[in-house]
């Protein structure tokens, strides 16, 4: 039995570089056809699109499940359907896809494939905000801040999202927090982190003008 057992853990180490390279291969190839596919989305080639990502999506990868969402939500290469669209943006979020998880909650939101859900509304936006995403974290700031979608109204903790949001960037939370500062929403009013925080969104084409307390962050069911 000695004499066999260098070669056989020569044999299942070599069956086990084998196994990791061809996972890596197929991984690296699966971001090539998604980048791919994501080129010809954005330069109007559907039809291309299409062709990379459905057998993807219908394989599980949920960025290319968000993808053919995308395509039946707004017509693009496909005749629009938005409870298909739905059913795509539902396997991603299930899959715990934060963009999915967004796109999925507009649809409750206005009953767009789906019928209208405040609950789940706010269950899928809660579970991507906690994730880290931004759109998502607005969202929420949105709703504790006007006590939307069942969520009670709660200044603290609609300026403790704002806030998060904000940190990454995002346009929309940037004016919102300058708001809460320059108003004491959430906050110790701070006139001087008012003023920076506007200046972050104004830099991103977003003026101060308007009622920010009343802004609904709202999806729009495309034409």
């Amino acid at each position: 039995m000695k004499k066999y057992f260098f070669p056989l853990v020569l044999i299942i180490v070599s069956l086990v570089i084998s196994a990791c390279s061809s996972r890596a291969f197929a991984a690296d190839n699966t971001t090539r056809i998604l980048n791919e596919a994501w080129t010809a989305y954005n330069i109007g080639n559907y039809k291309k699109t299409r062709q990379l990502v459905e057998r993807l999506a219908a394989d599980g990868n949920p960025r290319a499940q968000v993808i053919m969402g995308r395509l039946f939500e707004n017509g693009l290469g496909v005749e629009q359907d938005m409870a298909v669209a739905a059913q795509w943006f539902q396997l991603a979020a299930e899959q715990n896809y934060p963009e999915a998880q967004v796109l999925l909650a507009y649809c409750y939101e206005i009953g767009a494939g789906v019928p209208k859900n405040p609950q789940e509304v706010m269950n899928l936006f809660g579970r991507a905000a906690e994730a880290g995403n931004a759109e998502a974290q607005f969202n929420l700031a949105i709703n504790f801040g006007q006590g939307l979608y069942g969520a009670p109204k709660n200044e603290v903790e609609s300026f403790r999202w704002a806030q998060l949001a904000a940190n990454q960037g995002y346009a929309q939370a940037e004016r919102y927090l300058g708001a809460c500062y320059e108003y004491g929403f959430g906050t110790n009013a701070n006139p001087q982190l008012a003023q920076e925080w506007y200046a972050k969104a104004e830099k991103q084409g977003l003026s101060r003008d308007g009622s920010v307390f009343s802004f609904t962050q709202q999806y729009q069911l495309p034409q």
